[in-house]
């Protein structure tokens, strides 16, 4: 007799599985879950987030605002949630603004994706409308996009007086270093963090801040005309092998059979110690950073050649330097050749707070120096400076603007309902369920303003039908041109917003080992 395979034999009890509709729920329940706590941080008058989780022994406590660092948090126990998480990331990458709106939109797309199939829709039905939907918005912002004279960084800024005309001047001028071999790369800006102090505190040094001071005392205080080495072994050999009794044979040995064999033994040791450094003078190297420590002697005769020497460097300070300076990180001097040599303009030694530093300058990089009175306040403005430097790159790409607050949504809500209207079938309702979804963007604002969400809208979609176009949500009801959003901000949301939903409504099984360990990312 043939034994008959069923479902539950072949797939291990250790997997969870879910199929069809009641996937599509899950992957609902927790988009909305993860928008939810997105939803109440929108905004200038946005809500923080505590975050608490254990590093090994320790408790770290976490307070922000910032959508992909809770959204990296509901990562750790919903794997659904890594596509909203990873999604996000990429939001910031391309735009550098707009994570939140775009998990607040994408919420409002599956909740109403929900609300189509307990009517009957099929998923491949809501994703076709949602996709015409997509498409002429994307022509509607195209259209509504206009060049204004404004400052491109209060797109970022919001009204929350973050961004300072010191700091944007700062931000102005660290954007060049964000370009290497003209992509963009954002490593080429450093940041320092001190608690202490206010924003307008924070500085901008030209050069890399390597927090480490000088190997000897009397190595010069500042330097020019940088040739600069870098090199992660020690700078003669690695110490000899070491075991106790019992642990095994040694892997050399050592003959010594007269006084003559221990003195040449010390004039070799000192000969192999020495020949490295005799390499540096020879390639007119003047600055070195190693990553392991260096011996006493050899300090001393590093600057008995003029040499300015750093130890036990970091490795990433070591590649910070190399990427700045053109310099090439060899295994040991041996190794080292002259295309392997780093210039810069300057060196000079100081001090943030107590903190001994050195620091490379001419060179392509910048460091922010950041302080403030709490962690989460330095957290924000990193945060907000690095989207401005992406923002930046967007302008450069395409400068024209949106009115901000809610308003793009609200335009394009009003159009879609009307181009709703041209088609008979089902995708009709899928069109006008998007626009639906589009408004709760300026719902969330009026709701974290502290406003009556409802007289909020009612008022909105008034002003948008009497021709005010650029009227937006703000602290004070609705007002004209509350904020900017940059072109490729308010694009690059929608088009991920389709993409993603339409995703998830795709996806009919979702398989869950319960064999994996849950770890943390830290």
């Amino acid at each position: 007799m043939q034994r008959v395979l069923s479902q539950d034999t072949i797939i291990s009890p250790k997997i969870q599985r879910v199929t069809g509709k009641q996937a599509w729920r899950e992957n609902l329940r927790i988009c909305i879950f993860a928008a939810d706590k997105i939803r109440s941080t929108l905004g200038p008058m946005g809500a923080y987030k505590l975050i608490t989780y254990n590093r090994g022994p320790e408790q770290v406590i976490k307070i922000t605002k910032d959508a992909i660092a809770i959204l990296d948090e509901l990562t750790i126990q919903y794997p659904p949630s890594v596509i909203i998480a990873e999604s996000a990331k990429l939001q910031r990458q391309e735009a550098g603004d707009g994570v939140a709106t775009f998990v607040v939109i994408l919420s409002a797309l599956l909740k109403k994706a929900d609300e189509l199939m307990t009517m009957g829709f099929h998923a491949n039905t809501i994703v076709h409308g949602y996709h015409l939907a997509t498409k002429k918005a994307l022509e509607i912002i195209d259209a509504k996009a206009t060049s204004i004279s404004g400052d491109m960084l209060d797109a970022v800024d919001c009204g929350r007086n973050l961004l300072t005309p010191k700091i944007r001047s700062f931000i102005r001028q660290a954007y060049p270093y964000a370009f290497t071999d003209g992509k963009y790369d954002l490593e080429n800006v450093r940041f320092l963090r001190k608690n202490g102090g206010k924003i307008e505190d924070s500085s901008l040094i030209d050069g890399v801040v390597v927090k480490k001071e000088k190997a000897h005392p009397n190595m010069p205080e500042r330097l020019r005309n940088l040739r600069i080495a870098l090199i992660r072994e020690r700078l003669g050999f690695d110490r000899l092998e070491t075991k106790m009794r019992g642990d095994g044979p040694i892997p050399m040995k050592l003959n010594l059979t007269s006084p003559s064999h221990i003195r040449e033994y010390r004039e070799t040791e000192v000969k192999l110690k020495t020949r490295g450094i005799e390499k540096l003078a020879e390639l007119k190297v003047n600055v070195l950073l190693c990553e392991q420590p260096i011996e006493d002697y050899q300090k001393t005769l590093l600057l008995s050649q003029g040499i300015f020497a750093l130890e036990r460097v970091d490795k990433k300070d070591t590649q910070a330097v190399a990427k700045a300076t053109g310099a090439h990180i060899v295994g040991n001097l041996q190794e080292l050749t002259k295309k392997d040599i780093g210039y810069a303009d300057e060196l000079y030694t100081g001090k943030i707070e107590l903190e001994k530093t050195t620091t490379l300058k001419g060179c392509k990089s910048a460091t922010f120096l950041l302080r403030g009175n709490i962690s989460q306040e330095i957290d924000e403005l990193e945060t907000a400076i690095k989207n401005s430097l992406t923002v930046l790159k967007s302008g450069a790409e395409d400068a024209r603007m949106l009115p901000g607050g809610g308003a793009i949504e609200m335009q394009i809500a009003q159009e879609l309902r009307s181009y709703a209207k041209t088609f008979g079938g089902r995708e009709q309702v899928a069109i006008d369920a998007y626009a639906n979804a589009l408004l709760e963007v300026p719902r969330a604002l009026a709701e974290n303003y502290g406003l009556n969400a409802t007289d909020t809208m009612l008022e909105l979609k008034q002003r948008h039908a009497d021709g005010d176009l650029n009227c937006g949500v703000s602290d004070h009801s609705c007002t004209d041109w509350v904020c900017i959003e940059p072109i490729k901000t308010a694009r690059s949301l929608i088009r991920r917003a389709y993409e993603v939903s339409s995703l998830m409504l795709r996806i009919d099984s979702l398989l869950i080992s319960k064999e994996i360990p849950k770890f943390h990312k830290k």
